[in-house]
């Protein structure tokens, strides 16, 4: 059967000289596997540049349980983005997050919150032109409230966030796996402030790699098998200039 499916695109790879796999993450089957044809005219190139890092897309596909890949049939954009592929340090960002969410998520289930947050997300990423740079803190600090994992205790003022427990603890931890009292008070200011705002958090590079640091240890120690993060040099170097 066919079925008309939103997808964020994660991550693709050649297959073949005509085909491409394609990672995707969707509003009805979770993630997925797609195989996708493409020849070598210049109207299917074209078409096949929309399968870049959190590009947004209406596809149709088949859907068979039996199939560990599914085949793509029609695909289009499902909102444009108008700033993400053309602006350098946005795309590294993107590529970013499309990566962590290539390691993270394996569910083959549909989590409609879940999707509806990444979606809401990236298209509020395109239109942002200040705070851009503290987008992808804002985006892995709240993308806890959807894989369980979700701090408590947020409007705490002062303390430490445990990463085992996933509690703020008024009394540093005896173990090495925690947030120190800076680090808590970003996160907490990340989980209560909209992304729309995010230019209200203000940041320098050194607070912001930090922040980033404690997040991935903090990804680290809920998800297997997440490091290293190919992307991370990249955007770490462009952010540095």
């Amino acid at each position: 059967m066919i079925y008309k499916i939103k997808a964020i695109i994660l991550h693709t790879i050649k297959h073949t000289d005509s085909s491409l796999i394609v990672y995707a993450y969707t509003d009805k089957f979770g993630r997925q596997t797609y195989i996708i044809n493409c020849s070598h005219s210049s109207k299917t190139r074209n078409r096949i540049t929309l399968f870049q890092p959190l590009f947004l897309l209406d596809i149709e596909a088949y859907n068979k349980q039996t199939a560990n890949i599914q085949r793509i049939k029609e695909h289009k954009l499902a909102e444009p983005l108008h700033t993400i592929p053309f602006d350098v340090k946005k795309a590294s960002i993107a590529m970013f997050i499309a990566e962590i969410l290539y390691k993270i998520i394996r569910e083959e289930e549909p989590n409609e919150k879940m999707f509806d947050f990444i979606f809401n997300s990236i298209l509020i990423f395109d239109k942002i032109n200040t705070g851009a740079e503290n987008f992808h803190l804002h985006f892995l600090a709240n993308l806890s409230k959807y894989i369980g994992f979700y701090p408590n205790d947020i409007y705490d003022t002062n303390g430490f966030f445990d990463i085992k427990s996933g509690q703020i603890t008024p009394v540093q931890p005896k173990h090495t796996l925690f947030f120190d009292a800076k680090n808590t008070q970003i996160l907490q200011q990340l989980l209560k402030i909209q992304v729309s705002n995010i230019n209200q958090i203000e940041l320098n590079r050194t607070q912001r790699e930090n922040f980033l640091n404690a997040m991935l240890d903090f990804y680290n120690y809920h998800f297997d098998k997440l490091s290293p993060i190919n992307s991370l040099k990249v955007f770490t170097e462009l952010f540095n200039d």
